[in-house]
């Protein structure tokens, strides 16, 4: 806990938010790249089951790396001093 007086006008935490955010923006990079190549390895698979597998299974990866990489460059609302 910060004490009271000691000077220090920052937010607590704020380093520590903008890394995580920073961390989202990475991660939602890696999925979505992960996600193509998910989605491309279905010109490859024989069966139609396989085919579908890898559909639905880059979707559902793709829209978390979507949602992770949309949600990454924004921290929060900025300070007024």
């Amino acid at each position: 806990m910060r004490e009271a007086g000691n000077g220090d006008n920052s937010e607590p935490g704020l380093c520590e938010k903008t890394s995580r955010f920073q961390i989202n923006k990475a991660l939602g990079s890696f999925l979505l790249f992960f996600a193509l190549a998910v989605r491309g390895s279905i010109f490859f698979t024989a069966t139609s089951i396989g085919k579908l597998t890898n559909l639905c299974g880059g979707a559902v990866i793709g829209g978390i790396g979507g949602a992770m990489g949309l949600k990454g460059p924004r921290p929060g609302p900025k300070q007024l001093r």
